[in-house]
């Protein structure tokens, strides 16, 4: 029987390895559009190292990657360090890396720093998470650290993620966040994140390396251009290197993408997952001679940013393991139709040159040794209240089809390990589906 799995991100990938460990030998395919996998964990080389295209980190408790890597081999690669935090209120720069920071952090009147603090603790008491879908995040915070709060320390942050839409994101989704970056702190209470040393390129290589090991195909820089459907399943797949006749389809593709190359016949699916909202990503990558701040994560707390938040990869990792380099994510979420989207890297560093020298006035543009730009169209699904009834499950209306990507990891975000996790389960149920259709 055929499989073919459309996108070659983890998603995708992960996919098919855990399908072949089910069915060994199967003939399966990986179809994805770009020239090396990875999706929004793909990597780039320059300067003597390689590293993401758009910043990734490893939470303790993304159990799922863990084992993953340690499958393949990458085990002890996974480096764990601690990681500071900070943010840049009114061009002042505040250190946010733990309970103590909260207290610390003067822009907010002692009895919200307090509140602050209480909010982080009670998310994690947090047992049923559906009913804080059904609220804003924005209601949440105020409810529960106040306004001031929100107002100060909230407020831009999610504007600065989620533009004009931010007012009704999901309070689940925040309390999701919470969750994670509580559960990632060692004892003193300083958050400790890992990064698999030379990228998670690595991990994509080993992943199609088993996939072939084991029988399958994966197919680069070959998009699936449309579908076939006959009988209620998918019957033909079209892509770059022919028409292929399908047992089985999984797609790994972000929703947009799948819609356009579902056949003409299925206007009511198509009309379902597209009521998932998307931003696109911009992330500007500097390669400087020195360090902008002493912080790994640098949230810009101005609304009027065009940019939510500054990365120095640098202050987190190893230096030696980027070839003594600083490196400085810059990242924006905003429309794929945002102007940003065509400019260069040298375009868009001029373009934010004045508010990267408001945070650090010492900063010229001599100073970066390479600028490269990266984008994803449809980087993060807008997870507005009530984002739960508009998940679509793995299982599709059609027979043989079946959804494997991050729009569907909710209220958990978009991190790599819960990219796994989903594989998992839709490997299991594609085997189920190929062992009861087989003769």
């Amino acid at each position: 029987m055929r499989v073919d799995i459309i996108g070659g991100g983890i998603s995708g990938l992960a996919t098919a390895y855990y399908l072949l460990k089910h069915r060994p030998g199967l003939n399966l395919h990986v179809w994805e559009k770009d020239q090396a996998p990875g999706g929004l964990a793909g990597c780039f080389s320059a300067e003597g190292f390689t590293v993401e295209k758009f910043y990734h980190h490893v939470f303790k408790g993304d159990s799922h990657l863990q084992d993953l890597l340690k499958e393949l081999g990458l085990g002890e690669e996974l480096m764990w360090r601690p990681a500071n935090t900070g943010s840049y209120y009114f061009q002042q720069p505040y250190r946010l890396s733990s309970p103590i920071d909260i207290l610390r952090f003067k822009p907010l009147p002692w009895i919200d720093r307090i509140r602050l603090g209480l909010m982080v603790i009670q998310a994690r008491a947090v047992r049923d998470w559906r009913k804080l879908d059904e609220i804003s995040a924005e209601e949440y915070i105020r409810t529960t650290a106040g306004s001031r709060v929100f107002e100060v320390l909230w407020e831009p942050l999610l504007h600065g993620k989620f533009g004009d839409l931010s007012r009704d994101i999901s309070a689940a989704w925040l309390w999701s966040k919470l969750v994670d970056r509580g559960g990632s702190r060692n004892a003193k209470g300083h958050e400790v994140l890992g990064y698999l040393r030379g990228g998670l390129g690595q991990m994509f290589d080993r992943l199609i390396l088993e996939i072939e090991r084991s029988g399958g195909s994966v197919h680069l820089a070959c998009p699936v251009r449309s579908m076939v459907s006959t009988d209620n399943r998918i019957s033909t797949v079209v892509t770059e290197e022919g028409c292929f006749a399908t047992d089985l389809v999984v797609s790994g593709a972000q929703l947009p993408d799948l819609c356009r190359v579902l056949p003409e016949n299925l206007e009511s699916l198509e009309s379902e997952l597209s009521r998932v909202e998307f931003l696109g990503n911009v992330c500007l990558v500097l390669v400087l001679p020195q360090q902008l701040s002493q912080f790994y994560w640098t949230n810009v707390m101005d609304a009027n940013a065009p940019f939510v938040g500054i990365i120095e990869q640098t202050n987190w990792v190893d230096p030696e393991d980027l070839n003594l380099k600083r490196l400085v994510y810059i990242s924006a979420y905003c429309p794929s139709s945002d102007p940003r989207f065509q400019m260069t890297a040298e375009e868009l560093l001029e373009f934010y040159l004045p508010w990267v020298q408001k945070l650090f006035p010492h900063f010229t543009a001599a100073e970066v040794e390479r600028a490269f730009v990266w984008t994803a169209e449809y980087a993060q699904a807008v997870v507005t209240t009530g984002y739960s009834r508009l998940v679509p499950p793995i299982e599709t209306p059609l027979k043989n089809l079946l959804l494997c990507t991050m729009a569907q990891i909710f209220p958990q975000d978009r991190q790599v390990s819960n990219g796994v996790r989903l594989a998992k389960e839709t490997a299991a149920l594609a085997a189920t589906y190929l062992e009861e259709s087989t003769p």
